[in-house]
Order: C-alpha cells, then sequence, then structure tokens
C-alpha cells in the first residue's frame, strides 16, 4: 500500500492528522496549510477513503482568519448522537512564526461527519476566564468509558476529566512531547507524542508513573519530503477492517525547504502499539 496520502506543494501543505471510522468509510481530518497572495492560513480540512489508497479532494471546514487558524484536529468522539472533533486556535496576528500567548483548543460538533458547527471553546480549567487559562495547543480526547479525558499541550501534556463533555475538571500535567495521540489497550495508556524528531511512546496505568517505550523514526532517512522532521503520529484501530493489521498509523514529514510549516501527510500500519517500521 501507498504510505503518502497528500504530498506538499508550494501553495499547500498538510499536517497534523486525526482519523476516524465509520461504516467501514475512513474520515481524515488535518490541518491545511494554504499560502496565499496576502499571507499563510490555516484550516481545518478533511478527506474521505474506504481502502487507505484513494482519498477525496480536501475540504475546508474552517474560517479563513489568521486570527484564529483553527488547526490541529486531535480527535473525534461520539456522544449522545454527535461527534466532537477537537481543534486549536493558532492565531499570529502580528506575523509571529508559531501561534501567539492566544492560542486555545476548541470543539466542533456534527451529526453526520459531513457539516460542522463552528468552533466553541473548550473549558479544559473549569469555568475560569479565557484570559487567564494560558496558551494551549493540540488537543485530543479520549473516550475512557466512564469519562472522557483531554489531553492538550501545556506544561508537557495536561489533562482533564469530564462526563458530559461540558464540565470539565483540571487533573495535572506530565513531561511530553506535542501532537498526543493516547490509546488505552488493558488498563494501559499508550501516549504518542512529538520530540524534537521521531514519534515517542510514553506509557502508564495512572497518569501519574509513566514509562518511556522509546521512540521510532520510520526510515526517515528513505523519505525526501520528510526531511526535516517526523512527527503528529495518529494511531487507529482499524480491526473492524478487513485487512491483515490492527493500527495505521497517519503522521506528517516535515520539508520546509520552500516554505514553512512544509509538510506531507503519510499512513503506515501495525500491528503492536510498540512496534512499528
Amino acid at each position: 500500500m501507498k504510505e503518502l496520502i497528500f504530498k506538499k506543494t508550494k501553495k499547500r501543505s498538510f499536517r497534523d492528522p486525526a482519523a476516524y471510522i465509520k461504516d467501514g468509510r475512513i474520515y481524515l481530518f488535518f490541518t491545511l496549510v494554504e499560502n496565499l497572495d496576502d499571507g499563510q492560513y490555516f484550516f481545518v480540512a478533511k478527506s474521505e477513503s474506504t481502502d487507505f489508497e484513494n482519498w477525496s479532494e480536501p475540504v475546508i471546514l474552517t474560517e479563513k482568519n489568521r486570527y484564529k487558524n483553527y488547526s490541529s484536529p486531535g480527535s473525534i468522539v461520539e456522544y449522545k448522537d454527535e461527534y466532537y472533533l477537537c481543534v486549536q486556535s493558532y492565531p499570529r496576528r502580528k506575523g509571529e512564526i508559531y501561534g501567539n500567548e492566544n492560542s486555545r483548543i476548541y470543539i466542533m460538533k456534527s451529526r453526520d461527519l459531513k457539516t460542522w458547527d463552528k468552533p466553541l471553546l473548550l473549558r479544559v480549567k473549569g469555568n475560569i476566564k479565557k484570559s487567564m487559562t494560558g496558551r494551549m495547543i493540540d488537543p485530543f480526547i479520549l473516550d475512557d468509558g466512564d469519562k472522557f479525558i483531554c489531553f492538550f499541550k501545556q506544561n508537557g501534556v495536561s489533562f482533564s476529566f469530564s462526563e458530559d463533555m461540558r464540565h470539565w475538571r483540571f487533573i495535572g500535567n506530565a513531561p511530553c512531547g506535542e501532537n498526543v495521540c493516547t490509546i488505552k489497550e488493558h488498563d494501559e495508556y499508550f501516549i504518542f507524542n512529538s520530540p524534537e524528531n521521531g514519534i515517542n511512546i510514553l506509557s502508564t496505568k495512572d497518569l501519574k508513573n509513566f514509562e518511556d517505550r522509546g521512540t521510532f523514526y520510520l526510515e526517515q532517512n528513505r523519505k525526501p519530503w520528510a526531511c526535516d522532521r517526523i512527527t503528529a503520529g495518529f494511531v487507529l484501530d482499524i480491526s473492524s477492517l478487513n485487512m491483515p493489521y490492527k493500527y495505521a498509523m497517519f503522521y506528517h514529514g516535515d520539508d520546509e525547504k520552500d516554505c514553512l510549516f512544509g509538510a506531507s501527510l503519510a499512513v503506515t500500519f501495525g500491528n503492536e502499539l510498540t512496534k512499528w517500521k
């Protein structure tokens, strides 16, 4: 199977994948970076596939607004007949290289995985003023059975709990890279995260004590489109599909020689969470 999904061009880059399976169809969400005449903009976009080989043309889901720059979709969870997609804002109002101190995390809702409401602020630190929550990016929400856990980048990885996707209780944080994706298997959380380069795995049973399970690079030296960085791994359980693998891992490879935030989207497969080629 081919690895590349969307290859970057001088005008478009593809980053931060998140995926969901419904009725045999794969819904892939990602950051679409567009280099336009009046500057660079970030969007949340979507593509679909039934075979991991053929992907529909990207559809943009969010507004053109550099004061918001909605991006970095983290995960999709289903709750009370609605789908929830968590995203970040990444404002670069004054030409900053990276999202400024007003970067926050949001939720988008849908009933059909196609049409999405406008993003709403996700109050993962409770009902306190938005200005008091601090810079936070790269959200990921895990359905943990009796509760939801939101992981996000702030002081390493921070996490909050909720039982209804509305009221959140901040729990704490731990040293970790960015773009967290968490899979729970046999009462253990496997936290995929991105250090300076590569994809790292931490494991924990209590979100207090963590074990480093190693960092892998997916044969980066054979991928000119990922020469700067392999990052943003998102792991999807695909055991419901008729495939010889249990997991698919989407990720992006940075190659910024033509433009800032230049990246391509790709996918690889495996049967164990801690072993990837």
